[in-house]
């Protein structure tokens, strides 16, 4: 018989004070980055700015560009309302497949619903099996949404590594599609839960 896991982290469950990690009251965490960030994003204690501050290696160029992007943070990683009902609907449109819908399934999903037309020109790359990008419809496609689409591609195929390293370049990176960009890299790497941060500083 097949079993369900609904279990979810709460935030007793990842309570800092009971980490092996936590060094006491005048130490605190004693670790740069934190082991269990993925846990304590499902549990809704991770604020945007530490999700951010530890997904991204520090990089002089690329930091004042990350600076800008968690001040502008206004309480959703979705660009508008109609971003976050287009991405609803895709997913729930293609169903769910345990062995396709990885993390970096839905964050290529997340870049190619941010707005009404990159959507309609993806809309028949997402299969039974995956995402199939040389099914979409290039033509006339704005620089912007380009860069988005590109984006979702590498991110999805995991050969993210060169792209990355333009991110800190402005002249080829917008800053609308930075930010973006920045937050699909947060759902490849920690999954749809983190798409539920709404505060900008965590919540322990």
């Amino acid at each position: 018989m097949l079993q369900i896991n609904t279990f979810h982290y709460s935030p007793e469950d990842v309570d800092c004070t009971r980490c092996a990690k936590y060094g006491g009251k005048k130490q605190g965490c004693t670790v740069k980055a934190c082991p269990w960030l993925a846990e304590r994003i499902e549990a809704g204690v991770v604020g945007y700015e530490e999700a951010v501050r530890d997904t991204f290696p520090r990089n002089a160029h690329l930091d004042a560009r990350l600076h800008t992007v968690v001040r502008r943070f206004t309480g959703s990683l979705f660009l508008t309302p109609a971003h976050e009902r287009r991405m609803e609907r895709v997913k729930a449109e293609r169903g769910y497949r345990r062995k396709r819908d990885t993390p970096a399934y839905y964050a290529a999903m997340y870049l190619l619903t941010a707005n009404g037309d990159l959507c309609r020109r993806t809309a028949n790359c997402f299969c039974k099996h995956g995402i199939e990008f040389g099914y979409a419809d290039l033509r006339g496609i704005p620089p912007h949404d380009f860069t988005l689409f590109s984006a979702a591609r590498d991110i999805y195929t995991d050969s993210c590594g060169t792209m990355v390293s333009d991110l800190a370049n402005a002249e080829v990176v917008d800053t609308l599609a930075f930010s973006l960009i920045v937050n699909a890299l947060l759902v490849a790497r920690y999954g749809c839960p983190v798409l539920k941060i709404t505060d900008r500083e965590g919540k322990t």
